[in-house]
């Protein structure tokens, strides 16, 4: 029986049929049982009140006529009793346990008696054989006879082969009927149990080869509802594992593109100096090559870090106009190099509610950002506006040599609008940091291209009350 226990442990729908099938057997005995009990109540009740009437007919003829004149008028009647057939019976014993009266279907043969005291005032019922060796069924009254003294008895039987013969066909169809309604109960569950998996079965049957689970979810709409916990589940599950893949894929892809050229020249440097005394230029290159991939990597891994959810936002109290001095000051030292103003309009002091390490790194990104590509002797703006969910932090630089088309782009990994800024001391990962850290902080960063500046709009910044006017 070892087997049977395994498939019932090891299969939901085992479980389910057998569940659903024992309970729908237990069902169809229970209700067999209450209807087979009910007919058979109905059927011999009957029979013993047809009986009981008789009875007391009989009593009632004999209480009221003279003896022979009863039986006569019995006789006229219920010539039943005087035809010698064995459909109906009846007899009559005195107090002493003699017999009184024998209809003529007795034939000469007594009725058995019933083995029991009949009450007094109240009727006897019990099976007994008839005479002519059939099974019946009979009551037994007493009652007083007149011009006899004491209790007579009166038995009226009557044979009950029919009534069992529609017993038994009763039970026939019941127990057809049952059947029936089980075996369709029961291919109705089968069918129910393999609809209800059928989502699971054919996410299980759908799944790759190689044990990767596929990019489609399981189809919730069609679910049923208790399902529909583990369904979500296991989508969430696999989305996750399957954002997980997609990360790995893609920081093995980045790396293996964007050190390609550093290494390239790292190794040429280092070829050049093992000939002899290099000039001083290959060595800044080489160093510069190191710096670019140190920064690939650092974004790199901050980006897988913050896209895995290693690390979280820490919302606190936040103090938003020194945050940005401090990120003003900065990029001066960068803007001044290429001779880029940039411009400010601060309040004295602005508190929302942000993390402050990862606002910082957005904004210096950002800033740095228009301070490097804005063309030589032009302006970089920043403009913390007021709006209905917040306030709004812009950043704006001139960019003559941009189109819609390639604002579309921005955030992606390592785009750069052109080949001669592969070189440069960006690593092309400022901006798609940037924007994975806003997501963190469940702010938007937007890019639009207005009269030839591009505009950078990070918000909404939840405001917050200074701590020294919360009283106020």
């Amino acid at each position: 029986m070892s087997w049977l226990r395994s498939l019932l442990l090891d299969s939901i729908r085992a479980r389910l049929l057998v569940l659903l099938l024992g309970g729908l057997g237990t069902l169809m005995t229970c209700l067999f049982l209450v209807l087979d009990y009910s007919i058979d109540r109905q059927i011999y009740g009957r029979l013993d009140a047809t009986l009981l009437g008789r009875a007391r007919g009989v009593v009632v003829l004999l209480e009221r006529h003279p003896r022979d004149a009863a039986w006569q008028e019995l006789h006229e009647l219920s010539p039943e009793y005087a035809s010698g057939g064995h459909t109906d019976f009846l007899q009559i014993w005195d107090d002493a346990g003699a017999t009184v009266f024998s209809s003529a279907s007795n034939t000469a043969h007594n009725l058995q008696p019933p083995s029991a005291a009949v009450p007094a005032n109240a009727p006897l019922f019990y099976d007994l054989r008839l005479p002519d060796d059939h099974r019946g069924r009979a009551v037994a009254l007493r009652f007083g006879m007149p011009g006899r003294a004491g209790d007579a008895t009166l038995v009226v039987a009557e044979e009950r082969e029919q009534v069992d013969q529609l017993e038994r066909r009763v039970h026939v169809v019941l127990i057809s009927g049952v059947l029936g309604i089980g075996l369709l109960a029961a291919l109705l569950a089968v069918l129910a149990v393999r609809g209800s998996l059928r989502p699971l079965l054919a996410f299980a049957a759908g799944t790759e080869a190689d044990g990767a689970p596929r990019v489609a979810p399981l189809p919730m709409a069609r679910m049923p509802r208790e399902l529909r916990p583990f369904a979500a589940t296991l989508n969430s599950a696999f989305a996750r594992l399957q954002e997980a893949l997609e990360r790995e894929r893609r920081f093995a892809r980045d790396v293996a593109h964007e050190l390609r050229t550093p290494l390239a020249e790292t190794r040429m440097a280092v070829e050049l100096a093992s000939r002899g005394a290099p000039p001083p230029h290959v060595l800044a290159d080489a160093l510069a090559s190191i710096g670019r991939m140190q920064r690939c990597i650092d974004g790199l891994l901050a980006l897988s870090r913050y896209e895995a959810g290693m690390d979280r936002a820490q919302l606190e109290p936040l103090e938003l106009a020194e945050l940005l001095r401090r990120a003003l000051a900065l990029v001066a030292g960068p803007a001044r190099q290429r001779q880029v103003r940039v411009e400010a309009a601060l309040p004295v002091e602005c508190w929302v509610m942000c993390d402050p390490a990862l606002l910082e790194r957005i904004v210096d990104n950002l800033l740095l950002n228009a301070a490097e590509y804005a063309p030589r002797g032009s302006e970089v703006q920043l403009v913390l506006a007021d709006a209905a969910e917040g306030r709004t932090l812009r950043i704006g630089n001139a960019a003559p040599g941009l189109s819609a088309q390639d604002v579309a782009r921005f955030g992606e990994r390592f785009w750069r609008k052109s080949a001669a800024r592969e070189a440069g001391n960006h690593g092309g990962l400022g901006l798609a940091l940037s924007g994975t850290l806003a997501g963190l902080l469940g702010l938007r960063l937007d890019f639009a291209l207005e009269h030839g500046v591009l505009w950078a709009a990070l918000g909404p910044l939840r405001p917050l009350v200074p701590p020294e006017h919360a009283g106020s």
